[in-house]
């Protein structure tokens, strides 16, 4: 992996980290939280390879030492990256990460490290792990042993057990300035005119919104809408409508598009133009403001909360799909 230093807008947290290094009261185990798309993980990366760093820095890994170099080459024997198991005959990914998994990272933590410095585990991310996994890790959060870091990542911090959350010291990431998310983001986007939406759809949270500018869901936001005005005019099937959009997005793309254009035409029905995210399709927003009541668009908008839910368990999408779209007509 690559070593590079922090975002400008988590220079903060890291200066708090730096001191505490020198100050020899680093804590053992930390919670780094923070909106999707905040940069967490690319932290995370950062703090890690200061941290297994032989020769560190106030500005992070020296970049040349011999465990930098394991770590530019993916083969730290002192690291440890837990997630979500994807099951290689199906494809699956787990929703949950197991205790075994978390019994082989207690078991790793355990050793002493090899090259004579700090052992270094991430869990990524953390809310996911099963009551039995977080629950095998308390111990190891409470006496970890000498030069031992757990980080646990996470969008959720309440979704973690009280017992976890008191074990550990919590860094919360916070979004950039829109000026700084805004100078971050330019240099990088292929059209930056789109800047200012990108960031708006994103909450102001860099790293989505440059992900977001390549995203299926968000080239196609304008016939997303166009469609829900012809459903809801009854000029098109919503069966015919349903089989269409399952055809050109996936479901866990359409349903936060979804969701969102519904959020937006419920802030025009209640006269809050101005904090529509998808500022560039306010004629269309319009006319399903015209047609639809708050109380409709807050029926529709919890049913696409709910089948993004239900997908997320392994509910059929398609079923779900062809159900909200026939509710909208």
């Amino acid at each position: 992996m690559k070593i590079s230093s922090v975002f400008p807008w988590q220079q903060a947290v890291w200066q708090l980290l730096v001191q505490s290094r020198a100050r020899q009261t680093m804590p053992h185990a930390f919670i780094f939280s923070g909106l999707s798309g905040v940069g967490k993980l690319h932290f995370t990366h950062a703090v890690s390879a200061w941290l297994l760093c032989q020769q560190p820095t106030a500005l992070g890994a020296c970049g040349q030492c011999k465990s930098c170099q394991l770590w530019q080459a993916e083969s730290h024997p002192d690291y440890r990256f837990l997630q979500a198991m994807t099951d290689e005959k199906t494809g699956k990914t787990s929703r949950m990460i197991k205790v075994d998994q978390v019994r082989e990272l207690v078991s790793f933590l355990n050793k002493s490290a090899q090259l004579n410095g700090y052992r270094v585990a991430v869990i990524q991310p953390a809310d996911i792990l099963n009551i039995n996994a977080a629950n095998s890790l308390l111990k190891t959060l409470e006496e970890p042993g000498a030069n031992t870091a757990i980080i646990l990542l996470t969008d959720q911090p309440l979704a973690l057990l009280p017992t976890i959350r008191s074990r550990c010291q919590h860094f919360s990431l916070s979004l950039p300035s829109t000026q700084q998310a805004k100078d971050w983001l330019l240099p990088q986007l292929k059209k930056p005119e789109q800047a200012d939406l990108l960031l708006r759809l994103t909450e102001n949270a860099p790293l989505a919104a440059l992900a977001l500018q390549d995203a299926a869901g968000f080239q196609v936001r304008a016939e997303l809408a166009q469609s829900m005005v012809a459903v809801v005019e009854r000029k098109v099937s919503a069966l015919q409508t349903a089989q269409q959009w399952q055809k050109n997005l996936k479901p866990e793309e359409l349903l936060p598009a979804l969701q969102l254009l519904l959020a937006d035409t419920l802030l025009m029905v209640l006269g809050q133009d101005s904090a529509i995210k998808n500022s560039d399709l306010l004629p269309i927003i319009r006319v399903l403001a015209n047609r639809l009541s708050a109380t409709r668009l807050i029926e529709l908008h919890g049913d696409c909360v709910e089948s993004q839910r239900l997908v997320a368990a392994n509910i059929q999408a398609n079923l779900l799909l062809d159900s909200f779209w026939q509710r909208l007509q």
